[in-house]
């Protein structure tokens, strides 16, 4: 049977659902389109991205989880949006450009200096299961 009751329009996900749909699962840590996650370095300035799962609360709260130095961490603070929700701020890491926000996958770009040289790190996460 088919009914002549139109459907509702669905509202489109804004980035904030997105976000705050699952919990996040760190996938790799690209530099000049190189996979960098696994080199100690890297692991030093933003921490053991594949151990990482992150929880962002639609109150503007996360919960990170991440190994360092041989041990489970964790990690609560503040998230916000900003520039018409392009970039997404964390107050402990800052500003990250949101390069990527699908239901499955989150890219973030972050600047980093190391000796003073700035670069671009793609930071990317994908839905946790």
């Amino acid at each position: 049977m088919f009914s002549c009751k139109k459907d509702k329009d669905v509202e489109p996900l804004t980035n904030t659902d997105l976000l705050v749909a699952h919990e996040w699962r760190g996938q790799q840590v690209l530099v000049g389109g190189m996979d960098v996650s696994e080199r100690p370095e890297i692991k030093d300035m933003l921490l053991d991205i594949k151990s990482t799962r992150l929880t962002l609360r639609r109150d503007g709260t996360y919960t990170a989880v991440y190994e360092q130095a041989g041990s489970m961490q964790t990690t609560t603070g503040e998230w916000s949006l900003k520039e018409n929700e392009t970039i997404i701020n964390f107050d402990l890491l800052g500003d990250l450009k949101i390069d990527e926000l699908t239901t499955t996958n989150m890219n973030l770009i972050a600047s980093v200096e190391r000796d003073g040289v700035v670069f671009n790190a793609e930071v990317r996460f994908v839905k946790n299961n």
